[in-house]
């Protein structure tokens, strides 16, 4: 006995196809919105991420505890001041608002402080904007998840901070 070949009809074939045609823009919505969401919360979590960062590094009053030369040896502040001073100070403060304010010389604060902005790049990294239109990174030591350092250049030397 020989089957029977039925053959689909035109009209169902083409409902077929409008049903998947109307699928497909359906579809396509539904993974854009989807990725919307997702950029959405991925930048809600940045953006706190870095609050975060930027909070920590506040919630302190940073002072020089050491310094480095291009060699890597440690060395005396009076050498980083060039003089014979010995009373240096400094200090390194974050503000909430964005800026700061670093003192790193012999005498008082009023004798040399420079002031600018700053974003926390990472974990490991600001990016500061002096006043006077020049730019650096510092870094950021960390132990424990915890910022309890912080280097800067200055002078062609690694002035290390740690926070009271």
């Amino acid at each position: 006995m020989a089957k029977k070949k039925t053959k689909k009809s035109p009209a169902k074939s083409k409902q077929t196809r409008k049903k998947q045609s109307k699928k497909l823009p359906i579809i396509i919505s539904i993974i854009i919105i989807a990725i919307i969401i997702a950029a959405i919360a991925l930048s809600i979590v940045s953006c706190t991420s870095q609050q975060n960062r930027q909070s920590e590094l506040c919630s302190y009053q940073w002072i020089p505890s050491k310094a480095k030369n291009a060699s890597g040896d440690e060395v005396e502040m009076s050498e980083v001041y060039n003089t014979n001073y010995t009373s240096y100070q400094g200090s390194l403060t974050f503000k909430e608002d964005g800026r700061f304010s670093l003192w790193l010389s012999p005498g008082t604060a009023d004798d040399g402080t420079h002031t600018g902005s700053f974003n926390v790049n990472s974990d490991d990294e600001i990016e500061a904007y002096f006043d006077d239109g020049t730019n650096t990174k510092f870094k950021i030591e960390r132990k424990n998840g915890t910022a309890n350092g912080i280097i800067i250049n200055y002078n062609d030397y690694d002035i290390y901070f740690s926070h009271e």
